[in-house]
């Protein structure tokens, strides 16, 4: 009776480790889940470049002499830094030579009027003379000719007469555009010559950024659309936003890269020429599309797995992925907007698999 009750019990023991051994093989897995979310991404690339202005004219004499101001019409004294409009009074040259030179050249153009009414009048005498048979055919041609040369020698006094008026303005000098004195190269009381550098005037209501693009990238650029997130250095934490507003027709066959450039407003003039920035490039922005953490995604050499959850089991899903920007990747097939996938956990997963949900927001 004892060995009866002494097998009992192990064979009760037998089949409860039995019980307990296959309970462990059900293995339950503790994951993290979330749903897919749609959003706006693109792909980005950093590159660095710098702030141009989209123009800087050099202004020189166009007469020599002796440079008498160098000032505003309200006698600001040009120096850098101060702001013009386009016509502004920048500068005089001494003009009493010029003033006399134009002078002279009105009184040749005066006299040679006078000579042109003379030979005018005759080769009129002489014309109805030859009419009349009282003058030759030579005295008539002979007055013809001279009043074509009076009429040439007014023209020529007429052009110089021009020139003396045109080296007469040249004596005051206005800034071609809007700007500011960015170089103030000479000082009042010098001898110019023509040529001589008066001051430099630079644009910065706007100014220019240039990158360099690899030609790989070529296809995905467009003037107006393609998004720049550009942060100067003097401004971290501030990126300014601008699309592309040119691109340069020929590449550097050197480096195989294409310039490119954007119009950033610097009406506030925090900005100004030649300071560093690094722009945030948008290749290929895709709108409103469906999303997943790019952690969620199980990757092997032939493919690439999202595992989604249902009535507790992991199912291993193939998915076709489009583009990634930082942590999250674009999904095209495979799963859709309401399912249950896997976000934290699922590389400890195989196809089947049972778990144990804990909710987890995706975003």
């Amino acid at each position: 009776m004892k060995e009866f009750v002494s097998l009992s019990i192990v064979a009760a023991l037998i089949l409860g480790g039995a019980s307990l051994f296959a309970q462990n093989n059900e293995k339950v897995y503790l994951v993290h889940t979330g749903k897919p979310f749609r959003q706006t991404i693109s792909q980005s690339i950093k590159k660095t470049g710098g702030l141009v202005s989209p123009a800087e004219v050099s202004i020189s004499a166009k007469v020599g002499g002796r440079l008498l101001k160098l000032e505003l019409a309200d006698g600001t004294r040009l120096d850098e830094g101060v702001r013009v409009k386009k016509g502004d009074r920048i500068a005089e040259i001494e003009s009493r030579d010029y003033k006399a030179q134009y002078a002279a050249a009105q009184a040749t153009v005066a006299s040679a009027e006078a000579t042109v009414k003379d030979t005018k009048r005759e080769f009129e005498r002489a014309d109805t003379l030859y009419k009349q048979g009282t003058a030759t055919e030579q005295e008539r041609d002979l007055a013809e000719a001279q009043y074509e040369r009076a009429q040439a020698a007014l023209e020529q006094a007429k052009a110089q007469a021009e020139i003396a008026k045109i080296n007469l303005d040249e004596c005051i000098i206005y800034s071609p555009m809007d700007g500011i004195i960015s170089k103030r190269a000479i000082e009042p009381g010098s001898l110019l010559s023509v040529g001589t550098e008066i001051a430099v005037v630079t644009q910065l209501k706007t100014l220019r950024f240039q990158i360099s693009i690899p030609t790989t990238l070529f296809s995905n650029l467009t003037v107006g659309k393609t998004l720049l997130s550009i942060e100067v250095d003097a401004y971290p934490g501030q990126p300014v936003l601008a699309n592309i507003s040119r691109i340069y027709p020929v590449a550097d066959d050197v480096t195989r890269t294409v310039r490119v450039e954007a119009i950033i407003d610097n009406s506030d003039g925090r900005f100004v020429p030649g300071m560093y920035a690094v722009a945030t490039i948008d290749l290929n922005r895709r709108e409103n599309v469906l999303c997943v953490p790019f952690e969620a995604v199980v990757r092997n050499d032939r493919e690439r797995l999202i595992y989604r959850v249902k009535d507790g089991v992991a199912q291993a899903v193939k998915v076709k992925l489009g583009i990634r920007s930082d942590a999250v990747v674009e999904v095209l097939e495979g799963i859709s907007e309401g399912d249950e996938i896997v976000v934290a956990g699922q590389h400890r997963l195989t196809d089947g698999a049972k778990v144990k949900l804990e909710d987890q927001s995706v975003k």
